[in-house]
């Protein structure tokens, strides 16, 4: 920053601010906001500083990949850390590596995979930073046996409100790391993580590919295959009737043996890549649903040939991360976004709970694009979303003249997932309400973070849209008793 030796620090990091509207990931909602990227924890201290001095309320940014409102914040300030983004500390005989905030998970698999190790939990999107996984505690395509994101976390600095600096552990202030894990960034600002990795023997992964003929097959298959390194099931939202919830488990399992994978692939350059993503949503924009259903049907139909359904040696982190091409096909296709629902079901619950959900959407005439099933089970953190069971996760065009009818239709879904004893997930759920959070997660849960937000934030400083949609009015009603 070049300042003027008399400008106070405040006023100094207000000079470095910016005014912009930020975009969540799914594109439907925009905010108005002041930016401050800080690149140190003293910066850090600065903006908070100057946010308090002006009234603001501050929430801290990664790579935005939250498909709600996690980390907009309207009228108020967006503190970007995708600028720490050092890679602190590497034990590549134990596999523990300190990262700064901003540091890509797809960064810390590149470090560790050169030693052959590799995240034990991690989502499909190698741009998300780590200070983001740790604040939405992610789950991957291992969730039944390894957990969520934030089990694999063995320390936390965080910067409290007041300046204070706190090292917390399962072990050390376990309350506060508890809480902070899933939090959605509204305790502290997170300026370093420490990790332990999972050993792998190489770099290559055995896939397989199932079909399903209906939901029940599909939930049979991953019975069948829980010995798995990793399960996730693609649900064609189109298919009905008998063969309502087709689709294919992919199952992979680390290769402890690298074969030779014959003639590379052609491949385009990245650059390319985005540009040919870019044409192509532009041209099937008009005949989205169509060409879903076309290419569903085509998928499916071609798991089903032998010679498809594997094993087959595949990079690790190929069958890990979504091409980052794809995402820019995604943002031209959909232009008016798309609405996420994922519901976390128990496993008693999940085979006739999926299914109405499908056949509702279907009945309505909002039929998802694309559906993802994972399995998960418990994780101790006070704001734990994951049940004993499965996830649906569906994903919706968003029409703006049909936006209405579909918010509908998925809080209708949402009452019939608490009545299962379902749970939702922050980073996904953008119409989730406060009652409709509390009846979910329990009274008790909502509660003890809401004494610990106002114990360690009592001016309530950090902020955010979620925060005032989810928390806030419960905040109130809680004040109250």
């Amino acid at each position: 920053m070049c300042i003027n030796d008399n400008i106070n620090k405040a006023d100094a990091t207000m000079l470095a601010w910016r005014q912009s509207a930020i975009v969540n990931w799914s594109m439907t909602e925009r905010s108005s906001c002041y930016i401050c990227q800080a690149r140190t924890v003293d910066e850090i201290r600065q903006a908070l500083t100057a946010a308090r001095g002006r009234g603001l309320s501050v929430i801290a940014h990664g790579a935005g990949h939250s498909y709600t409102d996690a980390a907009l914040n309207n009228g108020g300030l967006l503190l970007d850390l995708s600028a720490m983004r050092r890679v602190l500390a590497w034990d590549p005989a134990r596999g523990i590596m300190r990262v700064e905030p901003g540091v890509s998970i797809g960064e810390v698999a590149r470090v560790a995979l050169a030693d052959r190790w590799w995240p034990p939990v991690t989502p499909s999107t190698a741009s998300a930073t780590v200070g983001g996984c740790v604040a939405m505690n992610v789950n991957g395509k291992n969730a039944w046996t390894h957990g969520s994101f934030g089990e694999h976390v063995l320390s936390l600095t965080v910067l409290l409100v007041d300046g204070q600096l706190l090292t917390v552990s399962p072990t050390q202030d376990g309350e506060l790391f508890r809480a902070l894990v899933g939090s959605a960034g509204l305790l502290g600002i997170i300026t370093s993580i420490t990790l332990q990795l999972r050993r792998v023997p190489s770099d290559r992964v055995e896939v397989s590919v199932r079909p399903g003929r209906s939901l029940r097959e599909l939930f049979q298959i991953f019975e069948d295959e829980q010995a798995a390194d990793y399960l996730e099931a693609w649900v064609d939202g189109f298919a009905a009737g008998r063969e309502l919830g087709r689709g294919i488990v992919t199952v992979s399992n680390h290769s402890e043996r690298v074969t030779s994978a014959g003639p590379l692939a052609f491949r385009l350059p990245e650059q390319s890549m985005h540009r040919l993503a870019h044409w192509g949503g532009i041209l099937c924009r008009p005949l989205v649903e169509s060409g879903v259903r076309g290419a569903n049907s085509i998928i499916y139909r071609g798991s089903r040939w032998p010679a498809r359904t594997g094993p087959r040696q595949t990079p690790l982190v190929r069958a890990t991360y979504y091409a980052p091409a794809l995402f820019t096909g995604y943002r031209v296709l959909l232009p008016a976004g798309s609405e996420t629902f994922q519901a976390f079901v128990p496993a008693t619950e999940a085979g006739s709970l999926f299914a109405e959900i499908l056949r509702r959407s279907q009945e309505h005439g909002y039929v998802p694009l694309w559906c993802i099933i994972k399995r998960h089970r418990r994780d101790p953190f006070l704001l734990s979303y994951q049940v004993d069971g499965f996830s649906l996760e569906v994903n919706y065009r968003l029409i703006p003249e049909r936006a209405q009818g579909l918010h509908q239709l998925l809080r209708g879904l949402m009452e019939l997932v608490i009545v299962a004893g379902g749970r939702f997930y922050l980073a996904k759920d953008s119409l989730l309400t406060h009652s409709l959070y509390r009846r979910s997660i329990g009274d008790a849960a909502v509660a003890a973070f809401l004494d610990l937000k106002l114990h360690y934030d009592p001016d309530l400083l950090l902020q955010s849209n979620l925060y005032r949609r989810v928390f806030q009015p419960s905040l109130q009603q809680h004040a109250e008793r």
